[in-house]
Formats: C-alpha cells, sequence, structure tokens
C-alpha cells in the first residue's frame, strides 16, 4: 500500500519538474520578444485632465462647458465629457415674520447646484 502510493507521487514529480522547466524556458522567451515601452506614452499618460464646474446658473454653465471642450478639440486633443452629475438641490424653510409674533407663515428658498465633469 505504501509503496504504492509513493511511488506515483514521485512519478508525479518529475513530469512536473519537466513542466517546470519547459514553462520557465517560455517565459524567458517572452520576456526577451516583449516590447519596451515608450517615453511618449508616459508622458500623455502623465497629461490626464479632469475639470468640475459647478453653478447655480445652466445656461453658463453649459457654455463654459462647451467653450472648454470646441478650444481643446482645436488643439486636437481628446475631450470626454460634458458628464452631467447629479444636480445639488438645497433647500432652507424660512418664517416670513421677523419678529416671532403673528400666523406662522413659511417661505421655502431652494438653491439647485449644477455640476459638470470634462475628461
Amino acid at each position: 500500500h505504501r509503496s504504492h502510493f509513493g511511488s506515483s507521487r514521485r512519478a508525479g514529480c518529475f513530469s512536473l519538474g519537466a513542466h517546470l522547466q519547459a514553462g520557465s524556458r517560455a517565459v524567458r522567451q517572452a520576456m526577451a520578444t516583449k516590447p519596451v515601452k515608450s517615453l511618449e506614452s508616459e508622458e500623455q499618460r502623465l497629461h490626464r485632465i479632469r475639470i468640475t464646474l459647478t453653478s447655480r446658473n445652466v445656461k453658463s454653465l453649459e457654455k463654459v462647458c462647451a467653450d472648454l471642450i470646441s478650444g481643446a478639440r482645436e488643439k486636437e486633443l481628446h475631450v470626454a465629457g460634458p458628464v452631467r452629475l447629479p444636480t445639488r438641490t438645497l433647500r432652507l424653510c424660512v418664517r416670513k415674520s421677523p419678529c416671532g409674533e403673528g400666523t406662522n407663515t413659511f417661505d421655502r428658498w431652494e438653491m439647485r447646484i449644477h455640476k459638470r465633469l470634462i475628461d
């Protein structure tokens, strides 16, 4: 029993060792033919610009986005966007009466902040 188990394990080791040696040769050959990164690709990767614009006025925000994108495309740069991010709505409930007397009447004020992302 025991000798049979040991012999099969030994046989497995020999075939595994041959497989590892063949694999390491293939790895060495692949590394020798691997292309080297050029400096230009690294420089392009470094100059990634992300611009986040926020405004209360949608019209002016869209105009600035369009101006930035058209300027970047004139210089033949890759531009993605504008990505419209969720609008943040700030709400404030305020009493109308300055002194606190009288009818309990409230004003509901709201400010919307629009956000755009340009890559």
